[in-house]
């Protein structure tokens, strides 16, 4: 999961760039103009990169420059400056320069760093999150016209209904076909959730525990076997 969520941010970092990259794709390769994978070793001169497209050097000098990209926002103009001392053998880079003809090196103008220990602590934020601020349930109503969605909560003394409704600029998520990860979950509306669907919702649970105030809508069909 961690892997594929640093895939996803880097991503989205390199589309900010104005590059074409795939979502199928995210860890980004080595291309003309730029590179993007994980460290494998790193000293003063260079960092030698593991990437889809195989190994490649990245050449540093004075001139380069080193940004960091934080997680929760991971796009170029919120990066704040870095250091080479910052990187660390399993972050995920994205370097900018002219990738040399047998695509072994590339002398690196800027330098932008994902740093494994940032996203895991993310990841662990988002955990905590789901597991205070969540709830789970099979859809049993959907009011298109309200937005609101009815689930069946499972309960000490059996099911219970809560009614989930989306705040302001809520976000709505479905799981991809054949995946229960939250990583590969895809852009959706309440137009896709459909009554015995499964959903996981984020925000906050009213006093009486009946209504439920959501950030984040996730759905997905699931059979049991």
């Amino acid at each position: 999961m961690l892997r594929k969520f640093i895939l996803a941010v880097l991503f989205v970092f390199t589309a900010s760039l104005g590059l074409t990259v795939s979502a199928q794709n995210a860890d980004v390769g080595i291309n003309p103009n730029f590179a993007g994978g994980e460290v494998t070793s790193v000293d003063s001169a260079k960092i030698v990169l593991q990437t889809k497209d195989g190994v490649i050097e990245v050449v540093l000098s004075p001139t380069t420059q080193y940004k960091r990209v934080p997680p929760e926002n991971p796009v170029l103009k919120a990066a704040v400056a870095a250091s080479l001392t910052d990187i660390g053998v399993g972050d995920k880079l994205l370097v900018t320069g002219t990738v040399s003809a047998d695509k072994k090196n590339i002398p690196a103008k800027a330098v932008y760093l994902l740093s494994k220990s940032d996203i895991a602590q993310k990841l662990d934020k988002e955990r905590q999150a789901w597991r205070t601020r969540g709830i789970t349930g099979r859809v049993t109503k959907v009011d298109f016209q309200t937005g609101e969605v009815t689930i069946a909560e499972r309960a000490m003394t059996g099911e219970r209904a809560v009614v989930i409704s989306p705040k302001e600029r809520a976000k709505y998520l479905r799981y991809a076909p054949n995946s229960v990860n939250y990583s590969e979950a895809k852009a959706s509306s309440i137009k896709e959730i459909f009554i015995g669907d499964m959903v996981r919702a984020l925000g906050d649970r009213s006093q009486e525990g009946t209504n439920f105030q959501a950030e984040i809508i996730l759905s997905g069909a699931f059979q049991t076997v």
